[in-house]
């Protein structure tokens, strides 16, 4: 059935005791974390701004796609996930500690990766992994919990484990040496893209539905024993790790053109992709097309393998970074009860997602028209960073505000 704009993120149980009780940066853990990813952001953006603006001499590729994915991403997620897992099992949030992982691991990562200390960089990040997986486990399997997950969400530990066997594979590859780089693109590409495409997928099958037309999933509990369905799922996770190893060892376009495939296949079966968003607000309309970015992004790296990074920010920004913008949004504005702007045409939304997708174009053509690098660069930096702060003018100031007549 339907749910009405103002419904809840995402279906949810009776509250647990301990979760009606917990101080709100547990019981809502989006209010400390989507800050976080913010400041993250700008901590794997604005260097690049320096940089084409010349203030800044040296590049440091690496520090920006950690900062983005490992720091931004994954506190957009963990924010996400801590949120809506003890709502939708009905029970205890995150535990104190649990929170101060999360909230200390992200900025070690991105700290440690400017200062190239690598090692402890991913240590900082597998920790995360670790405790996100336990808090998910547990709560899933608890004899507590009053509804059992959706066969899709076996998506969420088979994403981490792509992203910690990434990180082994890299640092697999410190210890071989540098015949054996190939490993070490495998498993860069495990850690940057296989993780979120697989929580994009996975997730998105509850999300998309929900957010854009308001239609809650099916009844899982019988679905959740189907052992077909689980083992569909876990195929398809290995099909995408396939296919980043076969653009490393078989055939770069072969990789991309399959991944490309998979997510949109996955996405429309899942998600039903197809369908138009049916509820007011503008968001909506940006969480349905940053879906259809990921296969686009990689079916135009395909087409143009010699501009693949081109290719790629599709995905990462018109994909990866509008999806977490405009989920998180909406997670703000549904908890706290702003239900005008949860169905209505907020200028800030307009123009951060517009912003965003001008960034996609700016980006590529750093890679289209090499000999204008710096000026393109510092122009797609600056546009992105300028949408985030649209973004944050709206939500910041919401984070701990409820709604009324707002």
């Amino acid at each position: 059935m339907p749910l009405s704009p103002s419904a809840p993120t995402l279906p949810v149980s009776e509250p647990s005791a301990a979760l009606s009780v917990a101080p709100a940066w547990r019981r809502e853990p989006y209010r400390v974390l989507f800050p976080l990813g913010l400041l993250l952001t700008w901590a794997g953006v604005f260097h690049w701004f320096l940089h084409g603006l010349g203030f800044l001499s040296d590049y440091r590729p690496v520090f920006h796609s950690i900062a983005q994915i490992q720091g931004f991403m994954m506190c957009f997620a963990v924010g996400f996930l801590f949120t809506a897992i003890p709502r939708r099992t009905g029970t205890r949030p995150p535990a104190a500690w649990q929170m101060a992982v999360a909230l200390l691991a992200p900025v070690g990562c991105t700290v440690a990766a400017w200062f190239q200390a690598w090692a402890w960089s991913q240590a900082c990040w597998v920790t995360m992994v670790v405790v996100l997986i336990g808090f998910a486990v547990v709560r899933f399997r608890s004899a507590r919990a009053n509804r059992r997950p959706p066969n899709s969400f076996l998506w969420i530990p088979l994403s981490f484990l792509m992203g910690v066997t990434g990180a082994g594979l890299i640092g697999l590859f410190g210890v071989l040496g540098p015949d054996y780089f190939a490993l070490h693109d495998l498993g860069r590409l495990l850690l940057l893209q296989g993780m979120f495409v697989g929580l994009v997928v996975g997730v998105g099958g509850l999300v998309f539905p929900l957010i854009t037309r308001g239609e809650g999933p099916p009844d899982d509990t019988a679905a959740s024993a189907h052992r077909w369905a689980r083992a569909g799922h876990v195929v398809a996770a290995l099909v995408l790790a396939g296919s980043f190893w076969v653009e490393v060892y078989q055939s770069l376009r072969g990789g991309l053109a399959l991944r490309a495939l998979l997510v949109l296949i996955l996405l429309l079966v899942s998600a039903r992709l197809w369908r138009f968003p049916n509820l007011p607000g503008w968001h909506r309309w940006l969480v349905w097309l940053s879906g259809w970015m990921i296969p686009l992004g990689y079916l135009l790296a395909a087409l143009f393998p010699g501009a693949k990074k081109a290719g790629l920010h599709v995905v990462f920004i018109g994909g990866f970074a509008l999806m977490a913008f405009s989920v998180g949004l909406h997670v703000t504005l549904a908890h706290g009860g702003h239900k005008r702007l949860l169905s209505g045409r907020p200028w800030q939304v307009f123009f951060y997602g517009g912003l965003l997708l001008v960034a996609v174009v700016f980006r590529a053509l750093v890679d289209f028209d090499g000999r204008r690098f710096f000026p393109w660069l510092a122009v797609s930096s600056g546009v992105f960073l300028l949408a985030s702060v649209c973004w944050a003018i709206l939500v910041i100031p919401r984070l701990w505000r409820q709604g009324g007549s707002s």
